[in-house]
């Protein structure tokens, strides 16, 4: 609740995808934890300012690179600095593409 709450210097996206990442090793829920994970993980982009109108779509840069969502997630559960490395960047570029998906939809409208 801290990381989601308290003040920092970190990066939106950073804390978007520790986060994401956190819930996904965790699993606290028997059904769709990757679901709430990316949820929580959006709403933080939108709470820290990254996104504040809610018009990217991260879900679908994470979607576009799944096999790599589904290793990347596995590999941050190991809590090694490769691990984590690996989900911070597979994270970055989701969000890249879901920003560029925003505008394309946003652009059609």
């Amino acid at each position: 609740m801290d990381l989601l709450t308290g003040p920092t210097e970190v990066p939106a996206v950073i804390v978007s995808a520790v986060v994401q990442g956190e819930l996904l090793a965790m699993k606290p829920f028997p059904g769709p934890n990757g679901l709430v994970a990316r949820a929580a993980g959006r709403l933080v982009l939108v709470q820290r300012g990254l996104d504040p109108k809610a018009v990217s779509v991260p879900d679908a840069g994470h979607f576009a690179r799944e096999p790599e969502y589904r290793g990347a997630a596995a590999t941050y559960a190991t809590g090694t600095a490769d691990g984590v490395r690996a989900w911070l960047r597979h994270c970055c570029a989701a969000i890249a593409a879901g920003a560029a998906e925003g505008r394309a939809i946003c652009d059609l409208v």
